[in-house]
């Protein structure tokens, strides 16, 4: 085996270190700001869209309609128990009230 130099190894080093830095200049992370404004964030979210492959455009738009009819589906159940509710809940109150309102008179 051969003995590299120690000067060699610091000067590998630097270089790398040089090549860390400016591979980190090229793609700074931008912080999250929670006060963005929601039109910015929309032009951001169709710009990346449109940026994408037509394939993978297509299957973001169909997980988007799934998720989208999973959500409608959810929120009509809901709607149609609480419908169903409110009419057993009247059924149940209007026997009540000729019941008691027999045997009271």
């Amino acid at each position: 085996m051969s003995q590299q130099n120690p000067q060699d190894w610091e000067q590998r080093l630097k270089d790398l270190e040089a090549e860390i830095n400016q591979e980190s200049e090229l793609s700074p992370v931008r912080p999250f700001k929670a006060n963005e404004n929601p039109k910015n964030i929309l032009v951001r979210f169709k710009q990346w869209y449109d940026s994408l492959a037509i394939p993978t455009k297509v299957g973001l738009t169909i997980v988007a309609i799934i998720v989208a009819l999973s959500l409608l589906n959810s929120i009509l159940r809901l709607v149609t128990s609480v419908i169903m509710l409110g009419i057993l809940g009247s059924i149940l109150f209007a026997l009540y009230k000729a019941l008691f309102n027999n045997k009271s008179s």
